[in-house]
């Protein structure tokens, strides 16, 4: 931007070219040096500048005055240059020194205190396994595995992931086999550090139960000497696969059990309606005992109108007094000796 000449300064410009102007118009000519001119007769000779010229003289006088000022004038910017004291090293004869440079951003005094460490957890959690014990057996081919941990630690057996409590109670079912099993146990904490142990457990199953199958010389009678009723006769004698019992079976027994109740007709007479233990006096597909078959049969609603009772050789009756049993005990199959779960039974039971 150009600078700007004060107002008083401009007016003094102007008296200044006034004056000018009127000595240039009216003053008489002279030469370089001062003095007037002479002709060529010798005689001095005065000459008249025409107006116009010297007013043009003095419009260039002004003009040279006026750029003159304009350099001379110095603009009023005020920078004030940051001071940087440079203190000299031993022997540096300036001593010390100031610099114009560009300001630096203070610094932050560095923290003199060590920072704090925590030291990295190394160290693998705890592990026990409290059952079942090493190099055991078992009768049941999935079987329960617990133990402790630390608390929050994981604890699993490959996919498997055992269930914990707060803590760091766990307890996981595995499946072992009759070769043995080396079930592989492992706890591993938050930090990542985790144990492993083995324990070995074998399957070994029960032998299946034998049934003595022999049928009586003669059906037992009741207590006033008759025979059973006829309403509820006897079924043919034989063994049969328990399959042939299922549509029978189920029309008493509830779907979910039906499995299990035809896995112990598989176990306690093979199928056969006339099976009986004498080593036991157990009597039919189910083997009840013949000393509670007739209070059983009148509960369940197998007693005539004459009093007979249906024979324990009675298919149907067998079944339906056994469900009939079944239902009013708890568990529901206490009253057999056989495991309907069995691993040789020929159905799944799911309770």
């Amino acid at each position: 931007m150009r600078p700007r000449i004060p107002l008083a300064y401009a007016g003094l410009l102007i008296v200044a070219l006034v004056a000018v102007v009127g000595f240039a118009a009216f003053s008489p000519g002279t030469s370089s040096d001062g003095t007037p001119t002479a002709d060529a007769s010798g005689e001095s000779v005065t000459r008249t500048t025409p107006v116009s010229g010297r007013v043009a003289s003095a419009i260039l006088a002004l003009r040279v005055s006026d750029a003159d000022a304009r350099l001379t004038e110095t603009p009023s910017t005020t920078t004030t240059p940051a001071t940087v004291t440079t203190t000299g090293e031993a022997g540096d004869a300036a001593g010390t020194a100031s610099e114009d440079v560009a300001s630096a951003p203070p610094t932050e005094a560095s923290s003199t205190a060590a920072p704090s460490t925590t030291a990295a957890d190394t160290t693998p959690p705890n592990l026990t396994i409290t059952s079942p014990s090493d190099g055991s057996t078992s009768e049941n081919r999935v079987v329960t595995f617990q133990g402790t941990s630390e608390a929050g630690a994981s604890v699993y057996s490959g996919p498997y992931e055992a269930n914990t409590d707060a803590d760091g109670n766990w307890s996981i079912k595995l499946v072992v086999s009759s070769s043995g099993s080396n079930a592989k146990i492992t706890a591993e904490d938050r930090a990542g550090n985790s144990v492993t142990k083995s324990i070995l457990v074998t399957y070994d199953p029960p032998a299946a139960p034998t049934t003595t199958t022999t049928k009586p010389s003669s059906p037992p009678t009741t207590s006033g000497g008759s025979n059973w009723s006829p309403l509820w006769p006897e079924d043919a004698a034989g063994k049969r696969h328990v399959e042939y019992w299922r549509p029978l079976v189920s029309q008493y027994w509830p779907d979910y059990l039906v499995n299990c109740a035809l896995n112990i007709i598989h176990f306690e007479s093979y199928g056969n309606p006339q099976a009986y233990n004498t080593s036991v006096s157990a009597e039919g597909l189910f083997q009840h005992l013949s000393k509670y078959w007739k209070g059983r049969a009148a509960a369940a609603g197998f007693r005539d109108s004459n009093g007979l009772y249906a024979t324990p050789y009675n298919a149907e009756a067998n079944i339906a007094v056994s469900w009939f049993l079944a239902k009013n005990s708890d568990p529901w199959d206490r009253h057999w000796s056989v495991n309907p779960q069995h691993p040789n039974a020929p159905f799944e039971c799911t309770e």
